[in-house]
């Protein structure tokens, strides 16, 4: 075993040399049965039948049987604080307002280029429209909500409507109200998507459709994308890498790793570390599993996550295997953070220093919760208040002839006559 590279221990037992087949296992991300037909069915209906459909799915789908009503009474809103602890209360204020400080101070602004023969302005524009989606039920995240509506409302969207299965969660309509959210509508999976995608006489048409949830509510937003709604991405099972050296906390590694592991059976965590460290870890995720609530959710997962050994001489190598798996949450608990910060390039969200665990990213740190998985961090970015605007160019020339005369060149080399005679109508030809 090369002590500068980077070893694997598939399963936290064995131990192979990085160039072994079995290396392979880490980029093998589970991927979730197909529903495309099942889906395509649902958002077809929807966009037919618009209410009646919601309704129809709401009794069959969600086990509605009585009072249903696809618009959630602002009184039930009100009402909701009562049917929740103070103190969850208190924690989502608290977590909104460190949400709200980065979003403010992030905030994409006009940015204006004057060269000699132009300005050119890009302008910051917000949406008019966004619709969230919220799961609900056992899969109520309260923190998702603020995750998404936050920066939408720092952005300036004039509208924000949010869906989640009915009932709607007492602690999903206080977390909208924390945001100022007015529309709320008990509307649940693929249906959610296609309504707010297409409109129906309740639910209105969003521009942009952004939130987590299950298989079918991710394939509808890969149908509905680009058909006059936007989305924020498609979201896939959670994973994690960490990197810890010989000063790092093997209790902390270990919880960070079931605390990813939870979220369900198709979640995954990476760890690198010593040889040393990685035995402690072992021993550490072993009697912290034995008392974890979701204990059978995490050690389904386990079978997707491993512990990779190395000296750290080599700290490229290590940067290459985050680089290649593109992980949506890294974790660098080592004495070389800096620098091997300065070699990663793809990672959803990067958690520096041991104090720094995932999880104050999940709720309360200030930093968006909402980021790509499975590879794409390679070409997207995680929530914010940019994905929330647009940027409109606005154009004023104040030297024509000279751009008059080279842009008919060009446009005549391209076939176009009409807009060379425009350019050059500007030159006084």
């Amino acid at each position: 075993m090369s002590g500068k590279g980077v070893c694997f221990t598939p399963a936290l037992a064995r131990i192979l040399p990085l160039d072994s087949a079995d290396m392979k296992f880490l980029f093998r991300r589970p991927k979730a049965p197909s529903c495309e037909k099942v889906v395509a069915g649902i958002i077809s209906k929807v966009q037919s039948e618009g209410d009646s459909a919601l309704e129809e799915y709401a009794k069959s789908l969600d086990r509605v049987e009585r009072g249903y009503s696809v618009r959630v009474p602002k009184a039930d809103i009100g009402s909701a604080y009562g049917e929740t602890p103070s103190e969850l209360v208190a924690a989502l204020k608290f977590a909104a307002a460190n949400i709200r400080e980065v979003c403010e101070k992030t905030k994409p602004k006009d940015k204006t280029v004057a060269t000699a023969y132009a300005k050119i302005t890009q302008k910051a524009v917000p949406l008019d429209s966004v619709g969230i989606y919220a799961p609900g039920g056992r899969a109520a995240y309260p923190s998702t909500v603020l995750m998404c509506a936050i920066p939408a409302r720092v952005a300036g969207v004039r509208r924000i409507a949010l869906c989640s299965p009915p009932p709607v969660p007492a602690t999903i309509l206080v977390a909208a109200e924390v945001c100022g959210i007015e529309e709320v509508y008990a509307v649940g999976g693929a249906q959610a998507i296609a309504a707010m995608a297409h409109g129906t006489m309740t639910v209105p048409k969003m521009d942009k459709i952004v939130g987590p949830g299950n298989q079918f509510v991710t394939e509808a937003k890969r149908q509905v994308r680009g058909f006059g709604v936007d989305i924020d991405m498609l979201a896939g099972p959670t994973e994690i890498f960490i990197v810890a050296d010989g000063s790092s906390n093997a209790a902390w590694v270990a919880a960070d790793t079931l605390a990813q592991l939870e979220h369900g059976p198709d979640s995954a965590a990476m760890v690198i570390t010593t040889e040393e460290m990685a035995g402690k870890v072992s021993v550490e995720l072993e009697k912290q599993l034995e008392a974890l609530p979701r204990r059978e959710i995490a050690e389904k997962s386990l079978k997707n996550s491993a512990i990779l050994t190395t000296d750290f001489s080599d700290l490229r190598a290590i940067a290459d295997v985050i680089n290649s798996y593109a992980p949506e949450h890294l974790e660098l608990q080592t004495r070389m953070n800096a620098k091997l910060l300065s070699l990663v390039r793809n990672a959803g969200a990067v958690f520096m220093g041991s104090q720094s665990c995932e999880a104050f990213g999940d709720y309360c740190a200030g930093s968006n919760h909402v980021l790509p998985t499975g590879g794409s961090v390679r070409f997207s970015s995680c929530l914010s208040v940019a994905a929330f605007t647009k940027v409109m160019e606005v154009v004023e020339v104040y030297n024509e002839k000279k751009l008059a005369r080279n842009s008919a060149v060009l446009a005549r080399w391209e076939g176009l006559e009409g807009h060379a005679r425009s350019a050059e109508k500007r030159a006084g030809k």
